[in-house]
């Protein structure tokens, strides 16, 4: 029901239909389904017949469907969703679908943004070959997305159970395509938007001034690029392109455009300035005011010389009093109100304010305690957590985390979640507790030097899956934080769990079943809580402890909160991470399942040990919930203290040395380099999966190349690509690693001048 050019976006979606000859609609509704109906009635005044199907909780996309199954019969149909903006060629769509005998096609678009939605790769033909759900960047290796347009069969909805909620993209698709269905895509030309939030709104509004969408504007151009209800008053300056409704006031030398929408009731001061910015139905901008890129709902007013920056909104009947500042992104919430002459750097959401936060590499929010990370941000983080479940929440033994996590705690409490603390002091413990005790989702904060790392874990002990990150940091972004009254205030609960219980227990799951041929002495130091917790780890196994690497003992070092372990041998010779990894391959090999699964930037020594056992290694990019529930049971290939354990339980079963089992793995070098990135990530990454047909499916691309390997995967919060070279000796491995990052250079300067040259058609 959002106006998009003086109407509702669905109205938009409807007359799309009716152009193309469907006009016996389903209309499936679930919040607020009276002010649809009210506004469209039959669908008599656009020229369709409307039926309309409520839902009284929610049955997911293809339940919903499915509930609408008796009007629909036994003829092909269309599904789209009520809230895009598009003006693709549908019925090319449904020619296509007839034309293969499809039982279901996925209509796609090509998307400058892909890593937003969901990816379909398809063959030659046009034939389903699999799904990238919410994509990160190394996963971008098509821009074709899927736009929620379907063109269906009634033989596909027989597939969706009678009851329950069931959706298209995480149920059927996927259960068609292991089935063998005929599922196939249709990539259309055109213009296609998923108005998700106010960013992708606004966009929207621009694309359609510039004609980049074809919309029926419902007003008489007045001039090039001008579209008004009346004629505009000369002292009022226009730049084009412009919508301007009906009734809508201006004061004297104000200045409109471009790319401004005024719907119908809404003012322009004197001398105010307006651009790229929609003001909705009876909202203003007092004398003098500056708006660009600005969004101002219904009734809403931002006072004299008041500025608002790129990205901010006025929520309904919010108010900017007088000479008040709001910063990129700030949002006042309906009703609420900045303070005249104010400066505000955050959204303003119920008398609170929020911070944005935003999931890094390796799934951790980061920030510096007092600057970009306070209490107000965790207070808003707990409130978006309680909405998940029961939620574990531990802390660092340090006053500023646990002032974090308190905040969080209050969060929870206030949106009428429970929340369980506990007091192991180390993230990976926070990951162990929570696949032990299935905690919904749980909240580690980590503090070290001043830097805060906020860890979330799900139900199996592993950082949130992409689709969770984005779903968690969308609600952030929009500030919803949820409150509840007294009665319903949830509650805080404590988990009274030791370091040497956590040992014990950890050890127990470590010990190889074979008898133990000798006591081990190792060597641990005092240097973090990560070591300390591979001390106790390694004492309830019953080795002997010193403080100080010596020759003839092996030493263990944990960083990155736990999850990494280093060593040296018995001879001092130091060892990664990646070849700790390859020895915990081999042991998994050697006494495990002969089954095991490694996260994405693993080395391939992995894969070389586990061929020369027969066995089988799952990546989690690449294998999904398979690998994941594979990985969360065999904590040693994600903690340091139960990976030294285990090492070290291969020593006491075996009677051999650290310097002995590692000899046993292939030796590797790795080197490594970041090339930064002019141009989008996703076109570099769609370019080098283009040029090698062979990289393996996943997280980013990993390729085999002669005696080496060479993982490419691009960076999350930075424009930049990480290249990864593995080989034989260290000078194959730079000489790949070189190569390959001179190639996404290459293709980097390529795509950067093909962006120039298109910006240079445009202007």
């Amino acid at each position: 029901m959002t106006p998009l050019l003086g109407r509702p976006v669905m109205e938009h979606i409807l007359c799309l239909l009716r152009d193309h000859g469907v006009k016996d609609i389903c209309v499936t509704l679930c919040f607020r389904p009276q002010a649809v109906m009210d506004w469209f009635g039959s669908g008599e005044r656009l020229g369709v017949q409307l039926t309309y199907f409520i839902e009284e909780e929610p049955l997911g996309t293809a339940g919903s469907v499915r509930n609408c199954m008796g009007h629909l019969g036994d003829e092909t149909f269309l599904v789209i969703s009520g809230d895009c903006v598009c003006d693709l060629d549908l019925s090319r769509a449904v020619r296509a679908h007839q034309e293969r005998q499809a039982e279901a096609t996925l209509v796609l678009c090509h998307h400058p943004a892909p890593l937003e939605y969901g990816l379909v790769v398809a063959g030659p033909d046009g034939r389903v070959e699999r799904f990238v759900e919410k994509p990160s960047w190394g996963q971008v290796v098509t821009d074709l997305v899927n736009t929620g347009i379907y063109v269906l069969s009634p033989a596909t909805m027989a597939r969706v159970p009678e009851t329950g909620a069931y959706d298209f993209g995480r149920d059927l698709f996927p259960a068609m395509l292991a089935q063998g269905a005929p599922l196939y895509s249709c990539a259309l030309e055109g213009y296609w938007c998923d108005m998700g939030d106010c960013g992708a709104y606004l966009n929207c509004v621009c694309d359609a001034l510039s004609g980049k969408v074809k919309l029926d504007a419902g007003l008489p151009q007045r001039s090039p690029g001008v579209w008004s209800a009346q004629p505009v008053p000369p002292e009022v300056s226009v730049v084009p392109p412009c919508w301007i409704g009906e009734n809508v006031r201006f004061g004297k030398g104000c200045l409109i455009g471009p790319h401004t929408v005024l719907e119908s009731g809404s003012e322009v001061g004197e001398r105010a300035m307006v651009q790229r910015s929609v003001l909705l139905e009876n909202a203003s901008a007092g004398p003098r005011t500056t708006l660009y890129g600005a969004i101002l709902c219904r009734g809403a007013a931002a006072q004299r010389s008041a500025t608002l920056n790129e990205g901010a909104v006025l929520g309904e009947n919010a108010l900017a009093e007088e000479g008040s500042t709001l910063l990129e992104r700030v949002k006042l919430w309906p009703g609420q109100t900045a303070p005249a002459a104010c400066r505000l750097a955050r959204s303003v959401t119920s008398g609170s304010q929020k911070g944005m936060l935003r999931f890094g590499d390796g799934g951790v929010i980061q920030g510096t305690l007092g600057e970009d990370l306070g209490p107000e941000g965790l207070l808003a983080l707990g409130s978006a957590l309680a909405s998940m479940g029961d939620t574990g929440l531990g802390c660092s033994d340090t006053p500023g985390a646990r002032m974090l996590a308190r905040a969080a705690a209050a969060g929870i409490a206030a949106a009428g979640g429970r929340a369980v603390t506990h007091g192991l002091p180390v993230p990976v413990q926070g990951a162990w507790l929570a696949a032990r005790q299935a905690f919904s989702v749980s909240l580690f904060v980590e503090e070290e030097n001043g830097r805060i790392f906020l860890h979330l874990f799900d139900r199996q002990g592993l950082p949130l899956e992409r689709a969770a990150q984005r779903k968690l940091e969308h609600t952030l972004a929009q500030g919803e934080l949820s409150r509840v009254r007294a009665g319903q205030v949830g509650h805080l609960e404590r988990l009274e769990l030791s370091q040497g219980e956590w040992a014990r227990i950890a050890a127990q799951a470590a010990v190889l079943g074979h008898p133990s041929l000798r006591r081990v002495t190792v060597a641990v130091g005092y240097d973090s809580p990560a070591d300390l917790a591979i001390r106790a780890i390694l004492l309830a196994l019953d080795c002997r402890l010193e403080d100080q690497w010596r020759p003839g003992i092996p030493a263990f070092s944990a960083g990155h909160g736990g999850f990494r372990l280093t060593a040296q041998d018995e001879k001092g010779a130091l060892l990664d991470s990646g070849q700790l990894l390859a020895l915990i391959a081999l042991i998994e090999m050697e006494d495990g399942s002969g089954k095991l699964a490694v996260p994405a930037g693993a080395s391939a020594a992995v894969d070389l040990v586990a061929a020369g056992y027969g066995g089988e290694v799952l990546r989690l990019d690449r294998d999904g919930q398979a690998a994941r529930e594979l990985y969360s049971g065999l904590p040693w290939f994600w903690s340091a203290p139960s990976a030294a354990a285990r090492i070290c339980a291969r020593m006491m079963t075996s009677g051999q040395s650290l310097e002995t089992l590692i000899s046993k793995t292939p030796r590797f070098s790795v080197w490594k380099r970041e090339v930064p990135l002019s141009s989008d990530r996703g076109k570099v990454m769609q370019a080098l999966a283009g040029e090698y047909a062979n990289a393996g499916q996943g997280e980013g691309l990993r390729l085999r190349t002669g005696n080496g390997w060479v993982y490419l995967t691009p960076l999350a919060r930075r424009s930049a690509l990480r290249v990864m070279a593995e080989g034989p000796d260290l000078e194959l491995a730079a000489e790949l690693c070189d190569f390959y990052a001179g190639r996404a250079a290459a293709l980097d300067r390529a795509a950067s001048k093909q962006d120039d040259q298109e910006k240079g058609r445009e202007t």
